[in-house]
């Protein structure tokens, strides 16, 4: 007959097969995991090690922790540079402090410009975002070296190119003008007239090379090229309509504006909005109606009331709306690309390069801001640009689709840190988790030989309870 404390025993040896089970299975789902976490982990250290720019992961000292191959490449280093500081290959204060002002909040900015001379003098676009539990430093490193001197060089031909053309072409120009008025005085008028074909033409030849030269110097070449002041914005509307006022008393156009009673001022290079806006307001007579009417409407914007879904800065809008020939839905994506023309049959009649709005989406960049547009075909179209309040930290991004690039290369390397973190905590854990086992097994033989109610059994089945509670909370 069983008595009672064999019947303990006997309960509690069950349970602790039960404890067995369960550990088993615990550990089949850890040795699972792992292996799907090995197999992320390869992934990302795949992608690491092969994307075409430089990538480091840094504490918040700068220290190196990991790097890939074409960081190494790219500063001339070894395998043997992680442990050293950043500061050794480059100049850190403009990076630490941009880092700094992004920890606390009170900048957006996630990327620095820095000239450096090692190995050689470049210039480097560097991206950087915090790892998770403030663990350290995710960069990335793109070299613009080549880049720079390649849009230097193009603007550099733009402007001899521009140069060389205009010289002669003034002189045709004015001797052209001279023999209108000889052809006049003499009364020849079919003369005169030809006179007049001639300056439209040269005048439109003209209108090219100015439009080539101002291309090339909305170049985003630098972040720190803007010469900022404070502009009148109503003084710069009101000065770009005077110069379009031939052609808009020619076309019968008529024009409003709407802007708030107070002055407007907005921080920018003088130049490059001054082109921007002239390049809207010309296209909006260029294909208005004739008779057609355009619309300025100034309004202050914040993220809270945008309505176009990238806008997070606030700053002020600008509208520019006309009564003309529209752009198809399908066009709309096109027609800030350069040398992009709508369809021949909309615009016949309207010369150009193709590049005005291009030029005017340059400098919008250029100062942070967006522009876009929105347009029914028949209708008229309304060009909208927002520029945001600059500040001391303000620079520029590069290309806008070479920053989507940027931040893909960020979560890249973030979830690379992330699946090696995740990986040694686990390594870890199934180290406990087989040291643990080892520990019950032997507690299960040692309780299997004793006799239940004895002091060394109820120590030991302690000591069995203690082991299968810790197993069991490495799995939560």
């Amino acid at each position: 007959m069983v008595d009672d404390k064999q019947l303990e025993a006997q309960q509690a040896y069950a349970q602790a097969q039960a404890y067995g089970r369960d550990l088993a299975r615990l550990y089949a789902l850890e040795k699972e995991r792992r292996k799907k976490l090995e197999v992320t982990s390869q992934k990302l250290q795949a992608i690491f090690d092969t994307v075409p720019t430089g990538l480091a992961v840094v504490d918040h000292d700068l220290i190196l922790t990991e790097v890939n191959p074409r960081f190494l490449a790219l500063f001339e280093q070894k395998p043997d540079c992680v442990g050293q500081s950043l500061a050794n290959l480059l100049p850190t204060e403009t990076l630490l402090k941009s880092m700094s002002l992004l920890s606390k909040g009170l900048d957006k900015q996630n990327s620095v410009e820095i000239q450096t001379t090692k190995p050689v003098n470049r210039t480097l676009l560097i991206n950087f975002s915090p790892l998770d539990n403030k663990q350290g430093w995710i960069l990335v490193f793109h070299d613009l070296t080549e880049r720079q001197r390649l849009e230097g060089l193009k603007s550099e031909f733009i402007n001899i190119a521009a140069h060389e053309l205009r010289t002669p072409l003034a002189g045709v120009m004015g001797f052209v003008s001279v023999l209108k008025e000889d052809l006049k005085d003499a009364g020849n008028p079919i003369a005169t007239e030809i006179m007049d074909l001639i300056l439209q033409s040269t005048d439109r030849l003209k209108g090219i090379i100015d439009e080539l030269v101002d291309f090339a110097a909305t170049q985003p070449l630098t972040t720190d090229s803007l010469h900022v002041t404070d502009i009148d914005l109503g003084r710069l509307l009101q000065k770009c309509i005077t110069i379009l006022q031939p052609q808009i008393t020619t076309k019968g156009l008529s024009y409003q504006f709407d802007l708030p009673d107070e002055a407007i001022v907005v921080q920018g290079d003088q130049r490059i909005l001054t082109e921007v806006i002239y390049q809207l307001l010309e296209n909006a007579v260029k294909f208005n109606k004739p008779q057609g009417k355009i619309l300025v409407r100034v309004q202050g914007v914040s993220a809270a009331t945008s309505t176009h879904e990238t806008h997070e800065k606030k700053g002020i809008i600008i509208e520019i709306e006309d009564t003309g020939i529209g752009i198809p839905q399908t066009e709309l994506d096109k027609i800030f690309d350069k040398f992009y023309q709508v369809e021949e049959h909309l615009i016949r009649g309207v010369g150009g390069l193709g590049l005005g709005l291009n030029i005017a989406q340059r400098g919008v960049e250029r100062h942070g801001g967006q522009l876009w547009v929105t347009s029914q075909l028949g209708r008229g179209s309304t060009f909208r640009v927002m520029l945001p309040i600059l500040t001391e930290s303000f620079s520029t991004s590069i290309d806008n689709r070479l920053d989507v690039i940027h931040q893909q290369m960020l979560v890249y390397a973030q979830d690379m840190a992330r699946a090696v973190t995740a990986e040694r905590k686990l390594s870890k854990k199934m180290e406990q988790i087989n040291s643990l086992s080892a520990s019950l097994a032997k507690e299960l033989n040692r309780l299997a030989a004793l006799q239940p109610g004895a002091t060394a059994y109820n120590q030991t089945f302690e000591q069995t309870q203690k082991i299968v509670q810790t197993l069991m909370s490495l799995s939560d």
